[in-house]
């Protein structure tokens, strides 16, 4: 297994990843969520792989791509003054999870957005993904706020 950057011909695999990614929200949170059969579109895909403040990596095996990581570089704006890295997604598809993919694409991205300048990488992640959530645990991220919702 080798972690590398996205290509234009990578969209098929992009598009079923992440499409078992909102299949995922969708179960965890279907108050918010509802399904779509391509989360990404292509012209959206498109204007990332442009984009020179992203960095899209796939883990590829055997030609097949099984999991990628998009992290999106963020300047300082006015009253920060730290570069922040934000982990967008992360995802592996539904059939390798738990073999440490999503551990060395995390590492991969983290290296980069270093390499980049980052002071800090920072990501979101839903209550209901409690696997996410330990892996990132283990990765060394820690609480940074809590968001609290209420319906109305």
């Amino acid at each position: 297994m080798r972690i590398r950057q996205i290509k234009k011909e990578d969209y098929l695999a992009v598009d079923d990843l992440m499409r078992q990614l909102h299949q995922q929200h969708v179960q965890g949170r279907p108050d918010i969520f509802i399904h779509m059969e391509h989360p990404y579109t292509k012209e959206d895909f498109e204007k990332m792989l442009e984009n020179p403040q992203v960095i899209f990596l796939v883990a590829e095996e055997d030609s097949a791509v099984i999991g990628l990581c998009v992290v999106t570089m963020r300047e300082p704006k006015a009253g920060l003054f730290i570069k922040i890295a934000y982990m967008d997604d992360l995802v592996v598809d539904e059939s390798r999870r738990g073999q440490g993919i999503g551990r060395r694409l995390f590492l991969a991205a983290q290296q980069e957005a270093k390499a980049r300048g980052a002071d800090r990488l920072d990501l979101m992640v839903w209550e209901f993904n409690q696997n996410a959530l330990k892996l990132y645990e283990s990765l060394g991220m820690k609480p940074q706020r809590y968001m609290l919702e209420k319906p109305l």
